[in-house]
């Protein structure tokens, strides 16, 4: 059986490095100097752990939620 997740990625430049995380997918990150490059080793880090364990992309027993944060004008 083939499954086809989408998942998000985000990518934050800090300094000469972009660095990518996935948030559905604890601990799969990647961090290099080209946004290219951070996509790349993001998916490959990605494949490498549905590899491993299915299940921990899959997120089995994980639960996500929107949470809504209220930031006063002063603050921005």
């Amino acid at each position: 059986m083939t499954k086809t997740l989408k998942l998000h990625a985000v990518f934050e430049k800090q300094g000469n490095w972009y660095v990518g995380y996935i948030p559905e997918v604890p601990g799969v990150n990647a961090q290099e100097h080209t946004l290219k490059a951070a996509r790349e080793s993001l998916l490959i880090a990605l494949h490498e752990l549905a590899e491993l364990d299915p299940k921990a992309v899959l997120g089995v027993n994980r639960r996500i939620e929107e949470l809504e944060l209220t930031l006063d004008g002063n603050a921005l």
